[in-house]
């Protein structure tokens, strides 16, 4: 996590990240719930230890990582790590810090600006040579060693002071500082004059943003050979420094140090600054004397991933711990600390004083493992990859090279009855530091002796627990191997649990065995043997091929005794149905699918083939896909002369919304909802749909809301227009509102009866001598290639004319075929046209148009409202026939 500062402490014109700044007490919010606590040690190097500690907690898991180094230990030394290169030009990986400098261990160290410079904010002391002086603030503390090997966990202090040749003298804000902020809210570059040497990188930092008059000095064996303002940053000489300054420090340096002047300078640090040996800056005191402090002089809140260092009570131990959060492909790994969480796991861990370092993205742990040349990533970084920081904690080793004392075995801790295990074998000395070694020179056993080794290769005979050593010479070292055998297996299982094949199709099966504790183990192919009936299909290389028959039966898996089978059934995924053209033709897909072909919808005989299909996954929001299927010709140019019939069975329970049927229109590329009625009220009901085409076919759950228009709350046919405009079939405006009083002309009333019908648009187009609208060209040519328009005697289309009820009825008659009927009774029937009669007692009878107090009126147009409500009743009376 990067520095944060909270607003009275806001950067002048400086990009940092905002760390709370707090003079209150530690916050006790609620710490982690603990469930339950694990840990291991491992060592790194004689003096060194890596402890791993995993907590189960009712938030989730925690892990925490804590290098233990003993500083009485002659052979180990504790160092800072620098930069890339050895100075604060450019930051690297933790990981590769130590292995550049052949660390053993390394940790994260100080807060820093990820923007402006990437230099560090707190002081770094490396070898017993001054990096970066402290920071001039009183709430930031330090970590310190001195060369006796005395931690300091303190505020770190600095004063200074440049002298001119002439006597006169300005004090030394800093050596090697970044901006940053001091305690009287102003940044730390405004009248300041601060010191950059070769530790700081190449180049100087020339103009400042935001600041004027910025002088630097360019000083080389004492003498001054520069003096530049407002200028680019300049190379750092090898051998001498920069002096940069603002205001007062500027004016210090034009009035005393012109080119050629003679210049010197002191510092000091506090505490013990002539004897720090390593040194990084941090940030609040964690612990004090065992206990929280009083107060967090910083706090960054919430769960993060932390770095902190702490010391024992007697100072012998050093304690650099690593707090990991981490979140992979949406689980949690790990799930960080609060300041005061860290606090306290610290002081239960023994630490006596301790001051919180960076962390968050920054919060890196490496260490070598045992018998390993080189160090390896211990914790999981908040950010999935190694974050470059300016600074690290390092731990040496100085032990001379002594000879092979152990050896450490490294290989599987569990294998299944009938499996090998491989082990590998690194040597390691006296001093826990790595040999060399000849592995093909390395012995190996295992007891109990129910097994056999070749080479570093043990395969077990037997169940249990073994004990695998190796030795080399007087060297040796074991590990432990936990054999799973039958008496361990509760169970096989094989998947899928049950097959449904077509003829002469393939599965892959997977297997796996579980044990009585709760284990699961992944089988190979290999693993077991199979049993099945030739008659069935047969399996190899763990794929089940079955035969090209119907047929059904089991396979049986075997491992070691433990068995499972598998019900197995093959059998087309179709049907194919004869349709002859003068009778009705139906047939049944596992019986949830039925088609029927009435007669006279062929013209010829043909097959027709009912099968199930891949699901769709390109579905509007809202729509829930339950069952697919296709029905095609086998013939690919049988055409239709009529609908046909689809009935679709379902749960009540599966569906709780709307059902619907779509067919998919290859014109347009859509999936457009077919006419339907549902039928039935037990647990087992219908959807069923009449159709004009062949193709992929769809049920669906429809869980949309239907939708409103802003004229249509209350109206006496809202309930019509929202049905029909759920269903495609009508639109409104795009103001929201859809115009129930406005007039239907000709060609908008016959895209809704397309639309309602589902009429497929035909090749050929009709000739009108008037222009038809291209948006109701497909739907007037499927009307003309019915019958069920033909347009005027003269030629014409007139499709913007107003719509008749009388054209209505004649139209929705020719559409529906409905058939004769009783003559309908209307004190206007005299008024009905000739060639309207027939039809306007067929939609009587069928209810699709009434009239109103016994008048029909004929000649009068009709409202979007009353079109809604006709169209709405021509679906439910076609679906129903």
């Amino acid at each position: 996590m990067r520095k944060k500062w909270s607003v009275c402490l806001l950067w002048a014109n400086f990009v940092l990240a905002v760390l709370l700044f707090s003079l209150a007490g530690p916050a006790r919010a609620d710490a982690y719930q603990l469930v339950s606590k694990t840990g291991s040690d491992e060592i790194i190097t004689q003096g060194a230890v890596l402890q791993t500690v995993r907590m189960s907690t009712v938030e989730g898991p925690l892990n925490v990582y804590m290098l233990k180094a003993d500083l009485s230990d002659p052979y180990l030394k504790i160092d800072t790590i620098i930069g890339s290169d050895g100075t604060l030009n450019s930051n690297q990986a933790v990981t590769e810090m130590a292995k550049r400098t052949w660390a053993v261990a390394a940790i994260n160290g100080d807060f820093f600006q990820i923007n402006e410079s990437g230099r560090t904010i707190g002081l770094a002391y490396q070898g017993g040579h001054l990096v970066e002086s402290p920071a001039q603030r009183t709430d930031m503390y330090g970590f310190g060693l001195t060369t006796d090997k005395t931690p300091l966990l303190e505020i770190f202090g600095f004063s200074g002071q440049v002298t001119a040749g002439n006597g006169k003298s300005f004090p030394l804000s800093g050596i090697n500082k970044p901006s940053y902020l001091v305690m009287s809210e102003a940044t730390s570059d405004t009248d300041a004059l601060t010191l950059y040497n070769s530790l700081w990188g190449t180049t100087s930092r020339g103009k400042l943003p935001n600041l004027t008059g910025v002088v630097e000095v360019v000083v080389k064996n004492g003498v001054v050979q520069q003096v530049l303002t407002d200028q680019p940053g300049v190379p750092i000489p090898a051998d001498g420094y920069i002096l940069k300054g603002h205001g007062l420090a500027a004016k210090f340096i034009k009035e005393n140090l012109p080119k050629g002047a003679k210049v010197t300078f002191t510092y000091s640090v506090q505490p013990q600054g002539d004897k720090l040996f390593a040194a990084v800056g941090g940030q609040a005191l964690l612990v004090e004397d065992g206990h929280l402090p009083a107060y967090f002089t910083q706090n960054i809140t919430g769960r993060h991933a932390r770095t902190a260092v702490g010391i024992s009570r007697d100072g012998k131990t050093l304690y650099l711990v690593a707090v990991e959060k981490q979140t992979a492909d949406g689980t949690v790994m790990s799930i960080g600390m609060t300041q005061e969480e860290l606090a306290d796991f610290l002081i239960s861990a023994g630490v006596w004083r301790a001051v919180n370092l960076d962390g968050g993205g920054s919060t890196t742990m490496a260490a070598r493992h045992l018998g390993e040349f080189s160090v390896s990533l211990i914790n999981r970084p908040q950010g999935m990859s190694q974050r470059r920081v300016p600074d690290a904690i390092g731990i040496f080793s100085t032990a001379p090279q002594g000879k092979l004392s152990g050896l450490q075995v490294s290989g599987p801790s569990v294998v299944l009855i009938g499996r090998s295990g491989e082990f590998g074998v690194k040597g390691y000395d006296e001093y826990y530091n790595p040999v060399n070694i000849d592995p093909g020179e390395v012995e190996w056993s295992a007891k109990p002796e129910d097994g056999s080794f070749r080479g570093s290769v043990f395969t077990p005979s037997e169940g249990g627990t073994f004990t695998i050593r190796a030795e080399l010479g007087k060297a040796s070292g074991t590990a432990t191997l936990r054999v799973i055998g039958p008496e361990s297996i509760s169970q096989l299982v094989v998947s899928p649990a049950q097959i449904n094949l077509e003829p002469g199709q393939s599965v892959q099966l997977s297997l796996q065995v579980k044990t009585y504790t709760g284990e699961s183990f992944d089988l190979l192919p290999g693993d077991v043997d199979w049993t099945v009936d030739s008659s069935l299909g047969s399996v190899a290389a763990g794929k089940f091929t079955a035969v090209n028959n119907t047929v059904s039966g089991v396979l049986k898996a075997d491992f070691h005794g433990v068995t499972a089978t598998v019900p197995v059934t093959v059998k087309p995924s179709w049907v194919d149905l004869q349709v002859s053209p003068k009778k009705d033709s139906d047939i049944s897909l596992d019986g949830w699918i039925t088609i029927n072909f009435p007669a006279g919808s062929l013209s010829e005989k043909t097959t027709i083939r009912l099968a199930y299909a891949p699901a769709p996954t390109d579905l509007a929001a809202g729509l829930s896909v339950l069952g697919t299927c296709t029905v095609n010709p086998l013939q690919g140019d049988t055409t239709l002369e009529g609908a046909w019939d689809l009935d679709w069975q379902y749960s009540k329970d599966v569906i709780t919304s709307r059902p619907a049927i779509l067919l998919w229109d290859t014109a347009t590329q859509q999936w457009r909802e077919q006419p339907a009625e549902i039928e039935g009220d037990g647990e087992i009901r219908t959807i069923s749909a009449r159709l004009w085409s062949f193709g992929g076919l769809i049920l669906v759950e429809d869980s949309r809301k239907a939708p409103s228009f802003k004229d249509t709350k209350g109206h006496w046919a809202s309930q019509a227009i929202s049905r029909l405009a759920l269903s495609g079939v009508a639109k409104g405006f795009p103001d929201g509102t859809f115009g129930p009083g406005q007039p239907i002309t000709r060609a908008q009333f016959v895209s809704l009866l397309a639309a309602a019908l589902q009429w497929p648009a035909p090749e050929n187009q009709p000739s009108f001598k008037d222009a038809v609208p291209q948006w109701a060209q497909p739907a007037i040519a499927a009307a003309v290639s019915r019958g069920v328009v033909t347009g005027y005697p003269d030629g014409t289309f007139l499709p913007d004319a107003r719509v008749t009820r009388s054209e209505m009825a004649v139209m929705i008659n020719r559409a529906l075929n409905i058939g004769e009927a009783e003559e309908a009774s209307y004190k206007d029937s005299d008024l009905i046209p000739a060639f309207a009669l027939d039809a306007v007692d067929s939609v009587t009878e069928a209810g699709i148009l009434q009239g109103s107090n016994g008048y029909f009126r004929p000649g009068d147009g009709a409202t979007r409202a009353e079109t809604a409500v006709a169209i709405d009743r021509v679906i439910k009376w076609w679906a129903a026939q």
